[in-house]
């Protein structure tokens, strides 16, 4: 199964209305400016089974109203120009939303075969609101990388954490102490590290 788009409510939920990417098909996250509602970031990972449709992360300026794609599709890093190539997570940096980590991730899957990694996965980093980027890179795999999940400390912006899967179950848990300018492996077994429940 998969998603039609994104949809805002304005009542807590008692109703819905549609604000676009249809083609988007699986959205990864969501985050909202929280100096202004109006400007929302959209992580879309795209068509599991088949190349194309929207990939990438979205911005829009007028809550959901129009949208113009700020990561992929060559955008801030010629890695990310791959069909199958999408973004899979946004995050906000606590304090100064202006700083912004993007996880990007690329799969192919067919009835036969999962390609799980490729060039196009890694983190990526915007100081501007998310208008430019620069992927992130020192202290992490050089080999190719598979599912990447990014979690930023509350407690200390400068503070960032991600687990990354690699072949051969060689995946673990890495930290930055300087907010992702380099990483440092902290563990290696990937079985204990959940990537979607980090808590620090």
């Amino acid at each position: 199964g998969y998603g039609a788009g994104l949809y805002r409510s304005r009542n807590g939920g008692a109703s819905w209305e549609k604000m676009g990417l249809e083609a988007s098909e699986r959205i990864g996250m969501i985050r909202v400016d929280p100096r202004d509602s109006n400007v929302i970031f959209v992580a879309a990972q795209g068509p599991l089974w088949s190349g194309g449709g929207q990939r990438g992360l979205f911005k829009s300026v007028d809550g959901g109203a129009n949208w113009r794609k700020v990561l992929g599709d060559g955008l801030g890093t010629t890695a990310l120009d791959d069909q199958y190539t999408g973004v899979a997570e946004v995050h906000l940096q606590p304090g100064n939303p202006d700083v912004m980590f993007a996880v990007s991730w690329q799969r192919y899957r067919n009835v036969a075969v999962l390609l799980d990694g490729g060039p196009g996965t890694g983190i990526h980093k915007s100081t501007d609101g998310g208008e430019t980027w620069r992927k992130v890179s020192k202290g992490l795999p050089e080999e190719t990388m598979g599912k990447v999940g990014l979690a930023i400390s509350s407690v200390n912006p400068d503070v960032v954490y991600a687990t990354i899967e690699l072949a051969s179950r060689k995946g673990g848990f890495w930290r930055s102490q300087d907010g992702g300018k380099t990483f440092t492996r902290m563990q290696s077994d990937t079985k204990h590290v959940d990537h979607h429940a980090m808590a620090f």
